[in-house]
């Protein structure tokens, strides 16, 4: 019987303090929400700030110049293409068909190969 007390007795301590941690980490994670609430807010706002007009104003000045002579140079130097290049490709279109044909033969199911065990 004293030990049935003794157990019972550990067993409301233990449930306490689970209790107590469980409301301690509660208070834990609602201050760490209202933290990462308030770091994400001044980010956003530094981003505004700060961030953006620095990145508009360098793509401005450096890369939409930049888009701009590539497109420009692009636009001149394109070539119509060579019939070699269709012949190119109609010899690795007939390749992926011939290796696909031949990948289909290799791998279905064919009842020939196949050997049935023998049962006694």
């Amino acid at each position: 019987m004293d030990f049935e007390r003794r157990t019972r007795r550990e067993l409301d301590k233990l449930g306490n303090e689970a209790q107590r941690l469980w409301e301690e980490q509660r208070d834990v994670l609602s201050h760490a929400r209202d933290v990462m609430r308030d770091a994400s807010r001044t980010a956003g706002d530094y981003t505004k700030r700060e961030i953006l007009p620095r990145a508009q104003d360098s793509y401005g000045s450096t890369v939409a110049p930049l888009l701009a002579k590539v497109s420009t140079k692009a636009a001149q130097a394109k070539k119509p293409a060579s019939p070699l290049v269709y012949v190119l490709m109609a010899i690795g279109t007939i390749a992926v068909a011939a290796m696909s044909y031949a990948a289909w033969k290799t791998l279905r199911a064919d009842d020939d190969l196949w050997v049935e065990e023998e049962s006694d």
